[in-house]
């Protein structure tokens, strides 16, 4: 008994090998689509992460402006130049306090907030939309065996890069 060759006709082929590598390709190219959206959402992010940082730290820098304003401009001293209606970064919160937040009655992109370094000369904080502003609000105490306290509230309100990242920080500060 002799073998015939075996030949494999063209008519028998269907084209499996090409719609297998098509079916390679479209998942290839969704993993693709994939990894690069992701990789853009991670940057945004990280941009996002950046800008509240930078504008943190523009607020605590105003903070620390405000707390050098109070220890030496020279223009407060106990309650001297608070006045009920804020001007010029101060405000007075009376015997009783204030009925509602100051910093939400007023204005802290405009006066009567100041700008960071108005008072101390400090230099202007560069990659920011819009410098840091601040308020001080004045409240005296009177603790328990007589005399009088004072005390300082500062509430300063900072942007990134970015206008639409603000920053709000607060602090009771007393000299």
């Amino acid at each position: 008994m002799t073998r015939q060759p075996v030949y494999r006709s063209t008519y028998h082929q269907r084209g499996a090998a090409l719609l297998t590598g098509l079916i390679f390709m479209v998942i290839l190219t969704l993993l693709g689509i994939t990894a690069a959206r992701m990789a853009g959402l991670e940057e945004r992010m990280s941009g996002n992460m950046r800008d509240r940082a930078l504008a943190m730290q523009a607020a605590e820098m105003a903070l620390r402006d405000a707390e050098r304003d109070i220890m030496n401009s020279g223009r407060i001293s106990g309650l001297t130049n608070f006045v009920p209606a804020c001007t010029d970064g101060l405000c007075y919160n009376g015997v009783g306090g204030y009925a509602q937040a100051v910093w939400t009655t007023v204005s802290m992109t405009a006066a009567p907030s100041v700008a960071f370094g108005t008072h101390t000369a400090a230099a202007a904080i560069g990659g920011l939309s819009a410098q840091p502003r601040y308020l001080i609000e004045g409240i005296r105490r009177t603790p328990p065996g007589g005399g009088e306290a004072f005390y300082y509230r500062i509430t300063a309100r900072a942007q990134g890069a970015n206008p639409n990242t603000v920053i709000w920080l607060q602090v009771v500060f007393k000299p």
